[in-house]
């Protein structure tokens, strides 16, 4: 049994949470396994309204930095670690999503919200049919060419699924060489990234790609809805790569700027991303959680403590603080934590609308800066992506 307010586990037949105090009702401790669904779902819920909230105040201050460039190109700045929740459904098999998906320039048929409810699950390798059907459901008008490149990418970089049916396709060979770069220096991260697809993206969520660790894919036909099917994915907005001129645009003047770390390209923005994925994968490593791809009770809790301190940030500044203390003892130089950060790029100094710092926008962009530059790197970005592998590593 679960506390409903916060989360806390608790002893059979409790009437208040030794935590925080909440009485317990009887209605609450009914159903363990409801009690623990609907916490999880009020969990999502409220991390990803105010991570979204925090992307847009970030985007606002981008266009406040570089207001001009972003007036002549006519494009929005992104925060790109993004969080999703989709609402409990009661129907059976596939429930589609609601958000329109409109054809024409720059727009996909691709739907990458699809949920599931009621289906047959017993193991990892259902939850991965499960996922393949959903992507390879909606190639059918897809160029062939595209196709070839996509299952090319499966098959090298362990991707669930991937779905790119209207990118131009050289531009998404040179995508899948950003996984091939970071794959061969981190090869124990294979096989937990579950999709990597288009989607379009509304004027008031704009952001140019979005890492989404936690997706609610789909529940059991059981009476108790496990296992849970979560995607682990990464979304491309087709605003800009279907358009490569914007994003090219965009990228340049956000690292002559130094809202990116320089020399950024039209790809990097990927291996920001998977700045983003590879920290997750260091939480979870952390907390000893193998894997997010099913979910029960057997690991629910270890997947609270994750997924609550990933919205919190409070490992990711664990690491920065690491990395800064390893910095000092190598060197003279004794600029604050902030100014260190800051040298890396203006985005690694990202704050949410609450004026706190997102520390993994830290993370995420000294990935990117050693991605780009190697030794060439900021110092910082050179000891944090370091203390972030010896993590990975164990």
């Amino acid at each position: 049994m679960y506390c409903n307010k916060c989360g806390n586990k608790l002893e059979p037949n409790s009437k208040f949470c030794n935590k925080c105090g909440n009485q317990i009702t009887v209605e609450d401790a009914k159903d363990k396994k409801a009690t623990n669904l609907e916490f999880i779902k009020s969990l999502i819920y409220n991390l990803n309204k105010k991570i979204i909230s925090n992307k847009k105040s970030f985007i606002l201050l981008g266009m406040f930095i570089i207001a001009i460039n972003l007036i002549i190109i006519g494009v929005n700045k992104n925060k790109n670690y993004y969080f999703n929740l989709n609402e409990e459904k009661t129907n059976n098999e596939i429930v589609q999503s609601t958000n329109e998906t409109p054809k024409g320039k720059y727009k996909t048929i691709i739907v990458y919200d699809n949920t599931y409810s009621g289906v047959k699950i017993k193991n990892k390798k259902d939850a991965i049919k499960l996922i393949q059907k959903d992507s390879v459901s909606q190639k059918d008008n897809c160029p062939s060419q595209i196709k070839q490149i996509e299952e090319q990418m499966i098959k090298d970089y362990n991707i669930t699924a991937i779905n790119l049916c209207e990118m131009d396709a050289d531009f998404a060979k040179e995508l899948g060489n950003v996984f091939k770069k970071i794959y061969k220096d981190y090869p124990s991260v294979k096989g937990y990234f579950t999709n990597l697809t288009l989607v379009n993206v509304s004027m008031a969520d704009n952001y140019i790609a979005a890492f989404m660790p936690v997706f609610n894919f789909a529940t059991s036909d059981s009476e108790t809805t496990y296992p849970w099917v979560i995607k682990t994915q990464m979304l491309l907005n087709t605003s800009y790569f279907l358009n490569k001129e914007k994003l090219a645009a965009s990228v340049t003047d956000g690292s002559n700027s130094g809202h990116f770390p320089k020399n950024s390209t039209i790809y990097s923005p990927v291996a920001h991303e998977l700045g983003h994925y590879l920290s997750f994968l260091a939480m979870m490593k952390h907390y000893k959680l193998s894997s997010i791809l099913l979910i029960d009770d057997s690991n629910l809790n270890l997947f609270y403590k994750v997924y609550s301190d990933f919205g919190k940030g409070d490992y990711s500044l664990a690491m920065i603080k690491e990395a800064y203390e390893n910095y000092k003892k190598d060197n003279n130089n004794y600029m604050s934590l902030d100014e260190w950060r800051g040298t890396i790029s203006n985005y690694a100094l990202a704050k949410d609308n609450s004026g706190d710092y997102i520390y993994d926008e830290t993370i995420a962009e000294s990935f990117h800066d050693v991605y780009l530059n190697g030794n060439k790197a900021s110092n910082a970005s050179k000891y944090i992506v370091e203390v972030l592998k010896e993590k990975l590593e164990g």
